[in-house]
């Protein structure tokens, strides 16, 4: 910032009269400024109505396919003994469920070893392990005590899926090996090079079966169970495949009943989810006529096209329902915003659920098939809120292109003012100089 001062010559205050000069000069950038802020706003505005039909599209999504409808849940009669999930696949039904073993993951042990003790030392002395196919050879060549060897085996690269860790009785250690997957095809394999034998660990299987005995047949490994007297095995304690559309999550010995059944409630809350989302829109429209875009005709573009889709029933459909009223999902006289009586929608789809799906998911004229096509429309690059937003984000730029031009024209203007009145206050001073020296000659010569 140069340094200013009063006219010295002139006395008049030079550096006020520049600063409203200029003031006087900015008013077209002020004015720019206040359109450049007026058309953020308006972006603003128009991301978050963008946003509101955004969530609505979400809403709709959830009930826009035939399978969004597939909802089941699962009841156990006897949680304790397993529960299970569901997918759109499940079907109704009950089904009786006997657990007579449950899923291990193998574990072996080897025999009490001094803690001093290493293992190996001689070429070709060697610890291999092998599980479903998979094999890592634990060189021993060079001797390593009992921490060395579960090291190399925990950090092999080709690990098949062991994990070993020691166990320390107060006076021995033992190595323990467990099998990172449960089931027989997971069970661990040992094989041995060199001086190092079966003899050498003395590993054996850790895992006991419902009486406590150390399971012999490994076979075991696998868990049991009975589906309405079908003896079915599997090596994970969350079984899938048996049942369509169900995963069983074993968790002990014993019987329980489950049913599976229609998730209506969930159903309801996806559908009161889509009232929410649309009522959310009208609000944001409204609240938005109070600000920078109330006067733009995208507003009520937006209510008129999810307005016209709301009043068209569905077309071709033979059930028992075409229109959501019928569902129970109306219009409030007073607001226009959609209200759910869930008594009614809960009847709908006790009554004919295929039709209530078929309102939402028909691939030509359902509901959802509708909203969705229209929210993609105003929200598409080329549509109907993105257009606004992109000629809004180019007016921005202009106008700042705009500004930056004017700004460097009103530094040049005041670059101007400045040295004029500078130059007419160094004339004045000279001018009064000249009219002082004349005087005194004046009046000297008089005497």
């Amino acid at each position: 910032m140069p340094i200013t001062a009063s006219g010295v010559g002139s006395g008049l205050d030079i550096e006020n009269i520049v600063t409203q000069l200029m003031s006087l000069e900015r008013r077209p950038l002020v004015k720019l400024q206040h359109k450049e802020a007026e058309a953020k706003a308006q972006i603003s505005d128009f991301g978050a109505l963008k946003s509101a039909v955004s969530a609505f599209k979400d809403a709709m999504v959830k009930l826009s396919t035939a399978d969004k409808f597939q909802i089941f849940k699962s009841t156990s009669s006897d949680s304790a003994v397993l529960t299970a999930t569901t997918t759109s696949q499940a079907a109704g039904g009950s089904y009786k469920v006997d657990v007579q073993r449950l899923a291990q993951h193998h574990k072996m042990g080897s025999t009490a070893i001094a803690p001093a003790a290493t293992f190996g030392g001689a070429v070709g002395d060697s610890l291999t392990l092998t599980v479903n196919g998979a094999s890592s050879t634990i060189d021993l060549s060079t001797a390593k005590d009992l921490a060395g060897v579960r090291d190399a085996i925990n950090n092999a690269a080709d690990n098949p899926g062991v994990t070993a860790t020691i166990v320390n009785d107060g006076t021995n250690e033992h190595l323990i090996l467990t099998a990172n997957d449960s089931g027989y095809k997971q069970r661990i394999q040992l094989a041995y090079g060199g001086a190092i034998t079966a003899t050498t660990f003395g590993f054996g299987t850790l895992n006991q079966d419902g009486t406590g005995a150390t399971i012999t047949d490994l076979t075991q490994l696998d868990a049991a169970f009975s589906v309405d007297g079908i003896a079915v095995t599997s090596a994970s304690n969350q079984a899938s495949g048996v049942v369509d559309g169900l995963t069983f999550d074993l968790k002990s010995v014993g019987v329980s009943t489950l049913t599976v059944s229609r998730d209506t409630s969930a159903i309801q809350s996806s559908a009161q989810a889509f009232v929410d989302a649309y009522n959310a829109v009208l609000k944001k429209v409204d609240e938005l006529k109070n600000g920078s875009i109330g006067n733009d005709s995208t507003l009520r573009s937006v209510v008129s096209q999810l307005r016209s889709v709301l009043n068209t029933p569905v077309s071709g459909l033979t059930g028992s329902f075409s229109s959501l009223s019928e569902l129970g999902i109306t219009t409030n006289k007073d607001t226009g915003h959609l209200q759910l009586d869930a008594t009614r929608f809960s009847n709908a789809l006790n009554t004919d659920f295929t039709a209530v799906s078929s309102v939402f998911t028909d691939a030509t004229s359902g509901y959802s098939t509708r909203f969705i096509s229209v929210a993609d429309s105003m929200l598409a690059n080329n549509g109907l809120l993105s257009s606004r937003v992109d000629t809004l984000n180019t007016r921005v730029r202009h106008y700042q292109d705009q500004q930056s031009s004017m700004e460097a024209n009103l530094v040049l203007k005041e670059k101007s003012l400045r040295a004029k009145y500078a130059a007419m206050d160094a004339l004045v001073g000279s001018l009064n100089s000249t009219s002082q020296f004349l005087n005194s000659r004046f009046f000297s010569s008089s005497k």
